[in-house]
């Protein structure tokens, strides 16, 4: 079973596409982790928010999670926490709304491997496709940004300066948006949900 937190309506599409994938979850607001009774899930993902990182980070009712010995899928705002609980810098810009091409797709999708075992540079470029073969649309919705993530982390990809995609041995951090269409989704998540 997933946990999925959200805080206000980021939520929407990532249940939808949990649902047409045969995902199973429990969906919880934020606020509502206190009457949760701290049950260690296979994976929690931290969804994306309205609410801005640098403006409120104070989130303790997250803290039991991140001591759990689980996976951590961190969207967006999500990402952004997870950073700044790491000990990473975030960035306050002007918003960024709308749709942009990757056009360094992963060339392997990624998978739960790849967050278990600290990937190496070398490794990276591996399963990166340096070629544009396939261009994902990737969308986005946010102010602040990830710009420095310290050595636990892996850097995926960055874009324009901020980190786009990174992981650590439990944990991995998307600025962008995986569920708001199918494709995108089936890249990126799905194979960290159906191990």
């Amino acid at each position: 079973m997933i946990l999925v937190i959200y805080f206000d309506v980021f939520h929407k599409d990532l249940e939808k596409r949990l649902q047409e994938n045969n995902i199973p979850y429990k969906l919880v607001k934020y606020d509502d982790l206190i009457n949760e009774t701290h049950t260690v899930y296979k994976t929690i993902i931290i969804c994306g928010s309205r609410k801005r990182i640098l403006r409120q980070n104070d989130l303790p009712l997250l803290d039991p999670y991140l001591k759990q010995d689980n996976h951590i899928i961190g969207i967006c705002f999500g990402f952004q926490f997870l950073a700044l609980k790491s000990g990473g810098k975030i960035e306050e810009h002007k918003l960024f709304r709308g749709i942009r091409l990757d056009r360094r797709s992963v060339d392997q999708r990624l998978d739960r491997r790849s967050v278990d075992q600290r990937l190496d540079r070398k490794s990276l470029d591996q399963r990166l496709d340096r070629r544009s073969v396939d261009h994902m649309s990737l969308y986005y919705n946010h102010h602040d940004r990830v710009i420095f993530l310290p050595p636990k982390w892996t850097i995926i990809q960055r874009i324009d300066g901020f980190i786009n995609i990174a992981s650590t041995n439990k944990w991995i951090g998307f600025q962008f948006h995986p569920e708001k269409n199918n494709a995108t989704f089936r890249h990126y998540l799905l194979p960290f949900l159906r191990l």
